[in-house]
C-alpha cells in the first residue's frame, strides 16, 4: 500500500475516533438514565484510547519515513 494512502487512512481513523468520542460524550450529557449515562461515558473514554493509539502509531510511521 502506498505510504501516503496509509497516512490518509490513519488521519481519517483518528478523526472518526474523535467524532465518536464527541457523540458518546453528548449522548451521556443528554440522557437521564444513570446506567445509560455511565455506558456512554465508558464508550467515550474508549474512543479516546483508540484515538491515542492511532496517533502514536501514526507518529511512529512518520518518524520511520523521515529517517
Amino acid at each position: 500500500m502506498d505510504r501516503d494512502k496509509l497516512f490518509d487512512i490513519f488521519k481519517i481513523a483518528i478523526d472518526m475516533e474523535h467524532e465518536a468520542h464527541e457523540f458518546y460524550t453528548k449522548a451521556a450529557e443528554t440522557t437521564s438514565d444513570p446506567e445509560v449515562k455511565m455506558l456512554f461515558e465508558e464508550f467515550a473514554a474508549a474512543e479516546l484510547v483508540h484515538k491515542q493509539k492511532l496517533k502514536e502509531k501514526y507518529s511512529l510511521m512518520r518518524e520511520d519515513v523521515q529517517e
